[in-house]
């Protein structure tokens, strides 16, 4: 009988699946067990799926679903966006702002969700899947404070450790205030963030703090 199925690709959609009922995430030995092939096999599946950004690697060698998934489907930890999705809208509700939920990926951050919001402040447009790297704007930093101090992190990571959020001016758009804040939850590296064109409100800072936290609660 002829084979109707590519046993690379059909392996490889089949991690994906396998990492998606793992919001913990896998490590390559485990992936490899449950795929039933050699681990030799899992790493190179992984290998592949990172160089698309549809996996990526915690520090300790799991790997979880991808930001790269993104603008494919929009569908990258579908539960925790939709979890995430009304918190955003009441804070830029609250904050006349534009917000957004940012994922790590690699050395970059992607814009993951977004609400737009501003009949007070100049408004600010972000487009799902855009990226920038993690060492520029406030989620960048956010999500590098969440991160243990290293001697080569950029200026700005230990002030936003310190006082629980990032702010940044003018980093990623000309004229732009970005207040940023990471996200506490396992197995994922994400930051909540409010930009204006113009000055944000004075407790702006502590609502991101609140909607982030909010956030990692749900997940």
């Amino acid at each position: 009988m002829v084979a109707t199925t590519l046993q690379t690709l059909d392996r490889g959609l089949a991690a994906l699946s396998l990492l998606a009922e793992a919001p913990a995430g896998l490590k390559p030995a485990e992936l490899a067990e449950r795929l039933e092939v050699h681990k030799a096999i899992a790493y190179r599946l992984l290998s592949t799926l990172e160089a698309h950004s549809l996996v990526r690697r915690l520090p300790d060698g799991r790997a979880v679903l991808g930001t790269g998934l993104i603008p494919l489907a929009s569908r990258v930890e579908k539960q925790r966006l939709a979890a995430a999705a009304p918190l955003l809208a009441t804070l830029s509700a609250v904050t006349r702002t534009t917000s957004c939920l940012v994922l790590a990926d690699g050395a970059n951050a992607v814009v993951a969700l977004v609400h737009e919001g501003g009949d007070g402040f100049l408004r600010v447009t972000y487009r799902l899947g855009v990226r920038h790297p993690l060492t520029r704007g406030a989620p960048g930093l956010a999500i590098l404070s969440g991160r243990p101090p290293s001697d080569d992190e950029p200026p700005g990571v230990q002030q936003a450790r310190e006082q629980g959020y990032a702010l940044t001016r003018g980093e990623l758009q000309p004229g732009a205030v970005g207040i940023a804040a990471p996200v506490p939850a396992e197995g994922i590296e994400a930051a909540v963030s409010v930009v204006a064109l113009q000055e944000l409100p004075p407790d702006a800072a502590q609502q991101v703090v609140s909607c982030a936290d909010a956030i990692g609660a749900l997940w």
